[in-house]
């Protein structure tokens, strides 16, 4: 099971950001076009939402001001665009974290030309499974980091995965 997550991984870490991957689950490739929408939107926070819209998401209004809740195909999340800062939350209980990490490490490859082809941990510099990587994009340090779907934030492979990216 995890030689097929690690490949599956894999082949979204090499999939060209425009070309979402044909043979992930509908999860997965939900997944990672709210993270695409997100990344690519980072600087533009009046655009975050008709991104996600045009991905397919149902997009509302969140509880807190100026939030937005979006769903669709397995995957929901939160998204706060935001002139400064832009944060994003991407949750699955069908995509496992593993394929999780594969989809922000390709994706921060595809947009933001990041180079590793490895995690490098928080801005603090912790390496943990779940600190994901940090990238240096124009006017912005982006954090990419993971922990199992819901609320709790902690690190647990339990099949389900929530992505967090905060711009």
């Amino acid at each position: 099971m995890k030689t097929c997550n690690f490949l599956a991984a894999l082949l979204v870490a090499l999939t060209p950001v425009p070309a979402l991957a044909q043979n992930l689950s509908p999860a997965a490739r939900a997944m990672q076009a709210a993270a695409q929408a997100c990344m690519v939107n980072y600087g533009a926070p009046d655009s975050l939402v008709p991104a996600l819209k045009k991905a397919g998401f149902s997009v509302s209004p969140g509880m807190d001001a100026g939030s937005y809740d979006f769903s669709g195909a397995g995957v929901d999340g939160v998204a706060v665009p935001g002139n400064g800062e832009t944060y994003c939350m991407i949750q699955s209980g069908q995509v496992p974290l593993d394929l999780a990490r594969g989809i922000g490490l390709g994706l921060a490859r595809a947009v933001f030309g990041y180079k590793s082809t490895s995690e490098n941990g928080t801005p603090e510099g912790r390496r943990g499974p779940c600190d994901g990587l940090n990238v240096f994009a124009p006017q912005r340090l982006i954090w990419i980091h993971y922990s199992a779907a819901g609320n709790s934030g902690e690190c647990v492979d339990n099949g389900t995965s929530s992505m967090i990216l905060n711009m």
